[in-house]
């Protein structure tokens, strides 16, 4: 699997709807990150699964 490097904005003493905002904001990248190396893996494997039964 591939190395996600992402930086998780760390929350403040007090609520601040800024900082929710970044975390979420965060969060959506990590997920668009683990969905698209997922299936780059998976088409590689078919790949190369088919290169060698052809």
């Amino acid at each position: 699997m591939a190395k996600i490097t992402q930086i998780i904005t760390r929350p403040s003493q007090e609520y601040d709807y800024t900082v929710a905002e970044a975390q979420a904001r965060d969060l959506d990248g990590v997920i668009q990150k683990l969905n698209t190396t997922y299936q780059q893996e998976l088409k590689d494997e078919v790949e190369a699964q088919n290169f060698f039964l052809n």
